[in-house]
């Protein structure tokens, strides 16, 4: 698998997943951006990511201002307007240099979602660290054959069909950019259990040779863990000053008391998963093995049979239980009292 790096991290298999935590839907401009911002450099999480909305964008996105977005709540189903949503995260051009820059001297990767032209060209100047495709523009050909030309890594949202993703990758590989990172997503506001489809993740490793990360869009941290432990290479979790505001995506996501038991989970996981070659060494003590004992006297001469052995801890004061072919049939060379450690040297 090719490994990507983002920022001063690499993703892809063999490497610690990167841990990007995205205030998407759920800032309201600089001050909340860079409070949200600021707990993610305190959790240890190696990346942040927004989408980047300059002023009038909302309006160029939505041809129509009527479309609602649902999302759950502890008090049920609510919607709110996407163009509403866009729109209160709008920043100048000035404000997104200034949280990138905050971004930078906090050791963070910047990760962000542009959805025009101009805009890519406006964040290669901020120096963003890599540029994500959203949902909605993964058939974008134009959009994304412009991100690609940047050389900036790619990340793709593979919520759309396989067909569309793959002429995705293709678009970016005809552009000689293969700086490319596919994740996985579910639906949803947040996403239902049996939305979240984990084994997805495995399937789309054994089709690309590119790093596959999980960006949830369900409650807690579980799913993620989950993810780490089916191979995900990079992990996107939706954050929240307040997750009981009434807006998309705020109920689903992680607030700042749980960014850092969030992270050292992860990292428990990875630690966990360890080295499948266990298999082929022993992970039991000696003391926990047991040896043969003589089951009562045995005399001088006698054949060893099963009905004189038993067998006692621990596992190397005597003759192993697992040589019991080559202890059965041969003669005592000695007496044997009862319960004495059986030995090589008291055997024909």
């Amino acid at each position: 698998m090719k490994k990507i790096k983002i920022g001063n991290k690499l993703v892809g298999d063999g490497e610690p997943c990167l841990i990007s935590l995205e205030p998407g839907a759920t800032h309201e401009g600089l001050e909340s951006a860079k409070a949200l911002l600021k707990a993610v450099a305190e959790s240890s999480a190696d990346a942040v990511k927004f989408q980047t909305f300059l002023p009038g964008d909302a309006d160029r996105i939505m041809g129509r201002k009527d479309i609602l977005i649902e999302f759950g709540t502890p008090e049920g189903k609510m919607a709110e307007s996407v163009y509403g949503a866009l729109k209160r995260r709008e920043m100048s051009k000035d404000e997104w240099i200034e949280l990138v820059s905050f971004a930078k001297e906090a050791d963070l990767a910047f990760i962000t979602a542009p959805y025009f032209l101009e805009t890519v060209d406006f964040l290669l100047e901020t120096g963003v660290d890599a540029i994500k495709v959203s949902k909605g523009d993964i058939n974008n050909s134009m959009l994304i054959d412009y991100i690609a030309k940047t050389g900036l890594p790619v990340i793709l949202d593979g919520r759309e069909r396989f067909e569309d993703v793959d002429k995705a990758v293709e678009t970016c590989e005809k552009n000689g950019n293969r700086q490319i990172i596919i994740m996985h997503c579910p639906s949803g506001y947040p996403a239902p259990n049996a939305g979240v489809h984990l084994r997805a993740i495995e399937a789309m490793k054994k089709i690309y040779s590119y790093p596959v990360g999980f960006a949830d869009h369900s409650i807690g941290g579980l799913m993620n863990y989950a993810a780490v432990a089916l191979g995900a290479n990079m992990l996107e979790k939706t954050i929240t000053l307040d997750r009981t505001a009434k807006k998309v995506e705020h109920f689903m996501s992680l607030d700042p008391n749980d960014l850092k038991e969030f992270v050292k989970n992860v990292r428990a996981v990875e630690e966990a998963m360890g080295d499948p070659r266990v298999i082929f060494k022993s992970r039991v003590e000696e003391n926990a093995r047991r040896s043969f004992v003589a089951k009562r006297d045995i005399k001088k001469g006698e054949v060893i049979s099963s009905e004189l052995l038993d067998f006692k801890r621990p596992g190397n004061s005597g003759i192993s239980c697992s040589a019991l072919d080559k202890v059965l049939g041969r003669k005592a060379k000695t007496s044997i009292p009862k319960d004495a450690f059986l030995k090589w040297e008291m055997l024909d």
